[in-house]
């Protein structure tokens, strides 16, 4: 005989019943804080489990970007099903076995390998703006086999975010349905005080209330480059041809990309992107700059390459290229010592004001690495005025703390500045 629960079905406003009763496979959700998305797709996860697909041995999952979030959504049904002592928890696994014999795992996307393999009957991407494009991509292969329904839900994150990106195709697939609820929906339906939420107006700046509690704007004001600018790079095709160009962000042994751009005036026409250690060693590097010289022809003087750390062997063997050290003194411009903090600043203040003015084009496919280079260009941010009065964009060891890795894309992007700031012939001190 088939064990039976009954669920009690919370009080929902009509946006929560809407997106947990939307017939598309996908819905995506952008949502001011407090606005109870939560505690409605725990409600929905909870049933799928209970439900039509439900059959002894089947998962159903909820996947958060850190363990810390996963533990909150755990803990909030474990209070709820442990009185009933009808439901087996493992709370060092996160996971909640139903009375139907269905698991309810809850999981980090923290590694994304781990999203991998399992059959899925349901899913929900707890803030999903807030994790790895790749968890997305694991969790999506995963749902293949079962064909099963995801719900993705958290704040907004601007617009080059690639979540916001994804709800995009809900313009032209049905399978997509996406939904932005704000601080005012959640007050409308009692969710929310609005004497709260004017005060919050009151106490942040607006750029971040509105990016927090409106899902709208933008969500850093320290960016130097725009979210709309980011997009266009794929569209600016009226960029002008000009003189061939190669720079290249080089990278051995460790994690970090080795990333070969070759330009035409402003257009990036081709790239070369290593992940494999052993296809990064030296002489290998060295060879691929030579070829695609070759290829495009590039002259010598025109290339452009990472001289701290690994890059400073290339120049033996590159004669007249030009070396680019990040921590060198700034180019003087009209006579005058500009008020950057190092020549990588100076590089990528001058590299946000071309692509905020759409002045380079992507004239390639970038395919995969296309995210990667929006949260490269995302995490471009003046670090603000140091104490030496000297402006100056993030550290490299900042920039990992928010992203996890090197920007080696847009590293590369930004050498190309440094064949503009004056004619080649300025390399004194390097």
């Amino acid at each position: 005989m088939k064990t039976k629960v009954l669920i009690k079905k919370p009080k929902l406003a009509d946006y929560q019943q809407d997106i947990v009763k939307s017939p598309a496979r996908f819905t995506i959700t952008e949502a001011g804080t407090k606005t109870g998305k939560t505690f409605s797709h725990i409600y929905w996860l909870f049933k799928e489990a209970h439900g039509k697909t439900a059959q002894q041995g089947r998962n159903y999952w909820w996947v958060a970007p850190v363990y810390q979030q996963a533990k909150i959504a755990y803990s909030r049904i474990w209070r709820k099903v442990v009185p009933t002592g009808q439901y087996t928890t493992n709370r060092s696994d996160l996971t909640i076995t139903t009375p139907l014999g269905t698991i309810i795992h809850f999981k980090t996307a923290d590694n994304p390998d781990n999203l991998y393999g399992e059959d899925v009957y349901a899913a929900v991407f707890d803030e999903f703006t807030r994790a790895k494009a790749e968890a997305w991509y694991a969790l999506r292969s995963t749902l293949t086999h079962t064909k099963a329904k995801c719900k993705l839900i958290g704040n907004f994150k601007g617009n080059a975010n690639w979540g916001h990106q994804l709800a995009l195709k809900a313009k032209t697939d049905p399978e997509y349905e996406y939904f932005r609820i704000t601080a005012w929906d959640a007050v409308d339906a009692g969710i929310l005080s609005r004497k709260e939420v004017e005060q919050a107006r009151k106490d942040l700046p607006a750029f971040m209330f509105k990016a927090l509690y409106l899902a709208e704007g933008d969500i850093d004001k320290a960016r130097l480059i725009e979210d709309e600018a980011i997009n266009d790079l794929k569209h600016n095709n009226f960029v002008e041809t000009g003189k061939k160009c190669i720079t290249a962000d080089i990278a051995a042994y460790g994690s970090d990309l080795f990333v070969m751009l070759v330009w035409d005036g402003f257009r990036i026409i081709d790239y070369t992107i290593i992940e494999d250690p052993k296809e990064k060693e030296p002489q290998m590097v060295e060879k691929m700059i030579r070829d695609a010289a070759t290829k495009h022809k590039v002259p010598q003087s025109n290339i452009v390459y990472d001289a701290d750390g690994i890059g400073a062997y290339l120049k033996g063997y590159l004669q007249g290229a030009k070396p680019f050290h990040n921590g060198s003194q700034p180019i003087k411009q009209s006579g005058h010592k500009v008020d950057y903090q190092n020549l990588k600043s100076q590089c990528y203040f001058a590299m946000a004001q071309r692509v905020n003015d759409r002045g380079i084009y992507f004239d390639c496919d970038l395919g995969k690495y296309w995210t990667i280079l929006v949260e490269d260009l995302e995490v471009v941010k003046n670090r603000t005025i140091g104490k030496d009065g000297k402006v100056m964009v993030l550290k490299k060891e900042e920039i990992k703390d928010i992203i996890g890795r090197s920007p080696d894309i847009s590293d590369a992007m930004m050498m190309r500045e440094l064949l503009e700031l004056r004619n080649f012939g300025w390399l004194e001190g390097i």
